[in-house]
């Protein structure tokens, strides 16, 4: 793996929450002293841009959540093709499950920052402590509810309606509905995620514009227009 720095990450004082987790139902009173002690643990490491953090078929032995960027879990084909199967954003945990091997390749999508822990540390801490146990509990069941909706996207969905939903996404995860959204992904990354040549999806993208649903001020920033319209596209409406 190459890493470009590590350091230790700082104890946090009032915010303990990774942004895109949610406290568990029934955890315990002391949980936010769970998320301190699981800071503790870890490391930060930067990537730059397009670098892999590890590769399909290496060891796991680290947890990681993302402090700053994004992450792509993509799978190369032979011939050159290749399918993204996920984006990390700010606050997502990734190969927290225990694992012998890394079934997918990890790789910074724009300039990295990411909080590593140790895998042995997070199955002890998780045996140790019920509120951590919850957490990741839940993380599991939404990152399968993820990939249950990205199967219905790839199989059923029409171009139109594919890039809808992606974008919907994007503004349920960043909050930033009728506002500026950030894609640090590239075309060609969406394009990979969704199962369509970086043509469709331009394509699609400069008719949203028409319509008066986006704007597009930079390759990495669209503006909502029009959220509920894009929510009845994506729905097939």
């Amino acid at each position: 793996m190459s890493i470009a720095e590590i350091t230790r990450l700082p104890i946090p004082s009032s915010q303990v929450w990774p942004s895109a987790g949610k406290r568990p139902p029934g955890c315990p009173a002391d949980f936010d002293d769970d998320m301190v002690v699981l800071q503790r643990a870890g490391s930060k490491i930067r990537f730059d841009r397009g670098e892999t953090i590890f590769n399909e078929g290496d060891p796991a032995e680290h947890a990681y959540r993302v402090v700053s960027g994004a992450v792509r879990l993509c799978k190369h084909m032979a011939d050159g093709r290749r399918q993204i199967a996920q984006f990390l954003l700010p606050g997502d945990f990734f190969s927290f499950v225990d694992m012998t091997e890394h079934s997918f390749t990890a790789e910074a999508v724009c300039d990295l920052v990411l909080a590593c822990y140790p895998q042995r540390q997070i199955t002890r801490l998780t045996e140790e402590r019920l509120g951590l146990r919850r957490y990741f509990g839940s993380l599991l069941s939404r990152r399968v509810r993820d990939v249950q909706n990205h199967l219905v996207m790839l199989g059923r969905q029409t171009a139109k309606e594919k890039v809808a939903s992606f974008l919907v996404m994007l503004v349920e995860r960043q909050g930033a509905e009728n506002s500026r959204l950030a894609v640090p992904m590239s075309r060609q990354d969406i394009a990979d995620y969704l199962g369509l040549t970086i043509e469709t999806v331009c394509r699609v993208l400069s008719a949203m514009k028409r319509k008066k649903l986006i704007d597009i001020p930079g390759l990495h920033d669209l503006t909502i227009r029009d959220f509920d319209a894009l929510c009845a596209l994506a729905e097939g409406e």
